[in-house]
């Protein structure tokens, strides 16, 4: 591998790994950024190609890039400096994005399959926790909004401990049109909501192909979403009790969704 000592933050072999805090700014570039050794393992291990890697002094003896990858060694003083902010892993990796697969190769035209549709998320730890989740249940694709975070912003890559470099997020303008190609699969689309009249979850079970939508983190799913869905459902709970994170409550409604209860056989990948 080229080791290349770093010395100058100025470095212009450097500008991708800059100010990591604006998570987003980069989300139309072809690159993106991982942080932590264990995720510069994960991004070796994925279809994505790893560009190029900066480590710190100290952590240079515990990695390996492939003969053909820059590995950048800085001290760690100058690493804090570049990414803007105490950083403790020690290790930055940059990846180059990949076209994401097509809907329809990922769910075919018949068989049992499960997506997650979560038309307008704020929070990327949201996102990375729900793409987690989803892989962890054996979701086919999870399906994003124009306006949801980055999925391969840091933040989303680090909650989702990798996951999101392995497990489809097909992030489109076009969420209608992906909605309607659902419906003519023979999806069921099932809208999550908080409305006590809404079917309890206990009570529900699925056909071989179901969509859940999951709403904002603030407002909930908004109500042209849940006008397209063919039925509602409601985690019920005590009276007076704050609502779930919708991350908590993905967890919750797949795990309901994947098991004997709701399908009469295991699902998943």
């Amino acid at each position: 591998m080229p080791r290349i000592t770093i010395g100058d933050l100025d470095d212009p072999r450097l500008s991708v790994f800059r100010s990591l805090k604006r998570t987003n700014l980069t989300r139309d570039g072809h690159l993106f950024v991982v942080e932590g050794a264990k995720l510069l393992d994960r991004l070796r291990e994925s279809s994505y190609p790893l560009v190029a890697a900066v480590v710190s002094e100290r952590w240079e003896p515990r990695i390996a890039v492939p003969d053909d990858v820059p590995l950048y060694v800085a001290p760690h003083g100058l690493i804090d400096e570049l990414v803007g902010f105490n950083f403790h892993q020690g290790v930055l990796a940059c990846g180059r994005r990949m076209p994401a697969p097509t809907l329809e190769t990922i769910v075919g035209e018949s068989g049992s399959s499960t997506v997650v549709v979560c038309p307008n998320l704020t929070n990327p730890e949201n996102l990375g926790a729900i793409v987690r989740i989803a892989d962890v249940f054996g979701v086919d694709a999870v399906i994003v909004g124009p306006t949801c975070p980055d999925p391969l912003s840091r933040r989303v890559v680090r909650v989702s401990m990798g996951t999101v470099l392995r497990q489809p997020v097909l992030t489109t303008a076009l969420l209608g049109d992906y909605v309607q190609f659902l419906r003519d699969q023979k999806f069921e689309l099932v809208a999550t909501v908080l409305d006590p009249s809404a079917e309890p979850l206990s009570s529900i079970r699925r056909g071989d192909r179901l969509a859940l939508f999951l709403g904002n983190e603030n407002v909930g799913l908004a109500p042209e979403w849940v006008a397209r869905c063919d039925r509602r459902v409601t985690i019920p709970m005590r009276s007076g009790a704050e609502s779930l994170n919708v991350a908590v409550a993905a967890g919750v409604l797949l795990y309901h969704f994947t098991s004997p209860a709701a399908t009469g056989t295991r699902h998943g990948r």
